[in-house]
């Protein structure tokens, strides 16, 4: 291998002439750029969103509990929020709303540059302009697109989810009035209108049954006590109201002493003079009238026409017992009374008896449609509160974001694409001077290599 043939005056021309044409191709347009670009200034801002959730919870009473519950936007490992917003405020819908705001097109406002922070939820944004208020106002018109973007996106959402939620209310809302309409079609037509009335059957029925007891205790006592009374007594009980009729009779009383004082005299006058002494002719006559009288009065009181004058006087006659006759009539009236209550309250728990094992039936009719009331109420109260809870949290799909740092207003001209273009022109330089450094000593080099070869 010979290199180049030719002498190294021509090579040396030919490098040079090499050389300088590649520095006019790099640093022609460095130049051109360096020398009418104009300055631009750039304004910065950082956002942030927040990275919990929150939750919400309602308790209905008698009902239940409706919650409602938004997680965080940074659970879900397949979607990131940072991007997705990254996504929505470079939008052609988002640069247009900015541009507008400012009176320009949006070629002539430009898109962003967008840097996201790693293991975080900040967004560094940057905007340039040609002028430092025009690149701060940008700043400003991009952040409310953004915002006024996001808020149409929640709108739209709730929107759609109202709907969907009032549709499937309507259903709810429906099988509620069905079971409404049901419950209160058998209650119509039923005995039984609500559960609590057949518990206030059954318990009346307990209640009866234990005062049937009680009445029945008291009879047993009474029965003893009129057995007792009547141990001490001659009289039978069926003469006992005679008794009591015939001594508390005045009329009567004044016969009765009228016939003993006839009688009496009778006597005397029998025992002193004989049974020919002829007043005793008289006195037997006014003896029949009194008796006459006496058995008419008794007859009458006692409405007895079989009881006899003799039966009238041994009834009428007051003695040491007429206490006692008095509180056996009372007894045997209150025993009387009381066998008639016990009748009564027994006819009544037949009836009660009779009215719960018909009423059964239609409590567990009545007592299934009120449990699917109380399902279907449950079921449509539940989702109307969910429904108002979950309107509360608008940004449960698209979580806040808020303003970390305010769009900056720049001092100083943004330099780093001159910077960077200097930075090229010199390494494309270097480069050039190396690589025509290494094809001016290649011939010498591989002499050396095949000498040692």
């Amino acid at each position: 291998m010979e290199g180049s043939s030719l002498p190294r005056k021509e090579r040396s021309r030919l490098y040079l002439c090499l050389f300088g044409g590649i520095m006019l191709l790099v640093w022609g347009p460095i130049s051109l750029l360096l020398t009418l670009k104009p300055d631009t200034y750039t304004s910065q801002w950082t956002l942030i969103l927040p990275g919990t959730g929150n939750g919400l919870a309602v308790n209905l009473d008698s009902i239940g509990q409706a919650t409602a519950n938004a997680a965080s936007p940074y659970t879900n490992s397949s979607v990131d929020p940072v991007v997705n917003y990254k996504a929505i405020s470079q939008s052609s819908s988002v640069l247009a709303k900015a541009a507008e705001s400012l009176g320009m097109s949006p070629y002539e406002f430009g898109n962003p540059r967008i840097k996201l922070v790693d293991q975080t939820a900040l967004m560094d944004f940057r905007i340039s302009a040609n002028t430092a208020l025009l690149a701060h106002r940008k700043a400003i018109a991009l952040y409310n697109a953004f915002q006024h973007r996001l808020d149409q996106l929640r709108d739209d959402e709730a929107e759609q989810q109202t709907a969907a939620s009032l549709a499937m209310l309507e259903q709810f809302n429906s099988k509620l009035e069905e079971a409404q309409q049901k419950k209160l079609s058998y209650q119509i037509n039923s005995d039984i209108v609500s559960l609590e009335q057949f518990e206030e059957l059954i318990e009346t029925l307990e209640a009866r049954k234990q005062y049937l007891q009680d009445l029945a205790k008291r009879q047993q006592a009474l029965l003893q006590r009129i057995e007792t009374l009547k141990s001490g007594l001659t009289i039978s009980e069926s003469d006992l109201a005679y008794a009591l009729a015939l001594r508390s009779d005045s009329a009567f009383q004044q016969v009765v002493t009228k016939h003993a004082s006839v009688h009496t005299q009778i006597s005397t006058i029998d025992g002193v003079w004989g049974t020919n002494h002829p007043q005793l002719n008289q006195l037997h006559a006014a003896h029949d009238t009194v008796e006459e009288e006496l058995i008419f009065r008794g007859r009458y009181i006692t409405q007895n026409s079989k009881l006899t004058a003799r039966q009238l006087i041994q009834l009428g006659t007051h003695s040491e017992h007429d206490h006692a006759l008095v509180e056996l009539l009372k007894l045997t009236a209150e025993r009387d009374g009381l066998a008639e209550e016990i009748a009564m309250e027994a006819n009544q728990i037949v009836a009660l008896e009779q009215r719960i094992e018909t009423g059964a039936a239609q409590a567990i009719r009545l007592e299934d449609l009120n449990r699917k009331q109380q399902v279907s109420t449950a079921v449509f109260s539940t989702a109307l509160a969910k429904q108002d809870i979950g309107n509360a949290d608008r940004f449960s799909s698209y979580p806040l974001v808020q303003m970390l740092t305010e769009p900056t207003k720049p001092d100083e001209p943004d330099r780093t694409i001159k910077l960077l273009a200097l930075l090229g022109g010199i390494a494309a330089s270097l480069g050039t001077a190396i690589g025509l450094s290494l094809l001016w000593i290649r011939k010498s080099w591989f002499q050396k290599l095949l000498k040692n070869a």
